[in-house]
């Protein structure tokens, strides 16, 4: 009743009908006066009388006339931004924030409220993850604990999860007393440290297994504790999923087609403050289920592709292959099954964000591992090079499959910028280079000529290296000769079981090199004449250089 009467008072002593709205002493003298809004928010008549700090002196007579007007409504005032600007950076808006107080453990202002508010937020959705990842027991036919795999959240636990997610980012709602956006952004920070401690959780709950028991038998078959893992991944793809689709379920689905622009700007600010989690749930499944089970697929399609080091592509072999067309290609006979298992067994049980990672990565290694051991074969006759290029259409038709079994929106001409398929097609050039047939040409002009090739610009330099080495005296051994060991072990060190090569082309080319330099040692003892064109020592020392420094430009 009192501030009633007060601002009855107030009004009856106005002249014009004009309100007249009091100073802060009258605001904290205890009388129960309502103010309608403080002074510091108005803009003063340039002829009323004004305090040091720039507030209108409210003890002037109210009849006077010199009253404020309200910032942005009236002619001559300043905008609305610039007002804006000014309120929040007063002494009053810092003071009521409790400005300088964060460290304080009483707080001043506002803070001790906001504190109390995240703290009780972080608390609600923290509340459900220690239920989330449950210890399992089981006891064998003698009542002896054995060790099983945790529990993974249930389809309701995660509805329940996303339900809280959204409950919280609710009280943002710009429509429902949200306030200003900065809430939205301190609600979104409590769901990020909500869901790092999701994967910590979610990091225990995983199997531990190594690489080499994550599949069984030649069929790509996964064991149960992939399996698991697997299943875990589905629960982090479903959480991320939920992520995404918060902003636009809390802040604009509910209102559309009438939804504002403060909603639409919320909605934004809260997607932008989310992903620190998106991108945690995602190093979380990369590092511990998706990168040792891509170097445990390609570890078993690594072993497949060396069999090309058995003869498959010797002219004799060929020959004594019924036409070499009867018992298919290589790529039909060692490949198509192994890429048609990792789809049906492994990428079908793996959300489609997931499987299209391992597609990719198993198909990138694996086109850098079939050239690389394909240009290591020596000697490469006409029906050997025949062979190699039908199984390299073979070879792409299979993994464009796997590619789009794995659920990619990218075709094998894209992944990893193309790279990888931009080698594949250039091979089949180069195999059919007839620049040697001069017998005249000096090892300059046939390093000159490689390098005008169409083909040497999307093929890497080992690549060639190799190739050159089908051409040369037997007296120029090969590199996995020279290192004494497999081939396959030899194309293991220049491309790795995660698909990358760039480490791989300086230890191609030093071990190129030192061929060259035991080469160049052998003929000067041995100078008879021998089969293959003794050129291609030279051109070699001539070619390497400048192919590793347009690689690393």
């Amino acid at each position: 009743g009192s501030g009633v009467n007060s601002l009855t008072s107030l009004g009856e002593g106005s002249s014009g009908g004009n309100n007249v709205y009091p100073d802060e002493a009258d605001a904290g003298a205890g009388s129960g006066g309502v103010l309608s809004a403080d002074s510091w928010t108005m803009a003063p008549d340039p002829a009323s009388d004004t305090m040091e700090d720039g507030r209108s002196n409210a003890s002037a007579p109210a009849s006077s006339g010199r009253m404020g007007r309200i910032a942005g409504t009236g002619g001559g005032g300043p905008s609305i931004s610039s007002t804006t600007s000014a309120i929040f950076s007063s002494v009053e808006w810092v003071a009521l924030q409790g400005g300088g107080s964060s460290t304080n453990e009483s707080g001043t202002g506002l803070f001790p409220i906001q504190r109390a508010f995240l703290e009780s937020s972080s608390k609600r959705l923290n509340e459900p993850l220690p239920y989330m990842f449950p210890e399992s027991v089981a006891v064998d036919e003698n009542g002896v604990a054995i060790t099983v795999l945790p529990s993974l959240p249930s389809r309701f636990d995660l509805a329940k999860l996303e339900k809280n997610i959204r409950e919280e980012l609710s009280l943002a709602d710009p429509r429902s007393g949200g306030g200003e956006l900065s809430m939205t952004s301190m609600i979104s920070q409590i769901i990020v440290d909500m869901v790092e401690l999701f994967c910590v959780e979610a990091k225990g709950a995983t199997s531990d297994i190594r690489e080499e028991g994550m599949l069984r038998s030649d069929k790509l078959i996964p064991t149960d504790a992939l399996t698991h893992d697997m299943k875990l991944a589905g629960v982090m793809s479903t959480l991320a999923t939920a992520l995404r689709n918060a902003p636009e379920n809390t802040f604009v689905a509910p209102y559309r087609p009438a939804q504002s622009p403060q909603n639409e700007e919320a909605a934004h600010m809260c997607q932008i403050a989310l992903l620190p989690a998106l991108h945690e749930i995602e190093t979380l499944v990369k590092n511990l289920i998706l990168n040792p089970l891509c170097r445990a697929i390609n570890a078993r399609v690594s072993t497949a592709i060396a069999k090309i080091h058995r003869g498959t592509y010797l002219e004799d072999t060929i020959l004594n292959d019924a036409g070499g067309m009867g018992g298919g290609g290589f790529v039909e006979q060692h490949l198509s099954g192994i890429y048609e298992s990792i789809a049906s067994n492994l990428l079908s049980n793996l959300p489609s964000e997931y499987s299209s990672v391992i597609a990719s990565t198993v198909a990138t290694y694996s086109i850098y591992s079939f050239v690389s051991s394909a240009s290591l074969v020596r000697p490469l006759g006409e029906m050997g090079r025949l062979r190699i290029t039908q199984d390299l259409a073979d070879f792409e038709l299979a993994l464009e499959q796997l590619v789009f079994k794995g659920g990619s929106g990218a075709a094998l001409s894209q992944i990893e910028n193309g790279k990888p398929y931009a080698e594949l097609r250039a091979v089949r050039q180069m195999l059919f280079w007839t620049g040697l047939e001069d017998k005249l040409l000096l090892p300059t002009d046939a390093a000159k000529s490689i390098l005008r090739e169409v083909w040497a610009k999307d093929v890497r330099p080992s690549t060639v290296f190799h190739f050159l080495f089908s051409f040369a005296p037997t007296l120029l051994s090969s590199p996995h000769h020279s290192k004494r060991i497999k081939a396959e072990e030899y194309v293991n060190a220049l491309v790795r079981l995660d698909g990358g090569v760039d480490d791989g082309e300086a230890t191609a080319w030093m071990t190129t090199m030192a061929c060259c330099d035991a080469y160049q040692q052998r003929e000067s003892v041995d100078n008879k004449n021998a089969d293959g064109d003794r050129r291609v020592a030279t051109i070699l020392m001539i070619l390497g250089p400048e192919l590793l420094r347009r690689r690393r430009q």
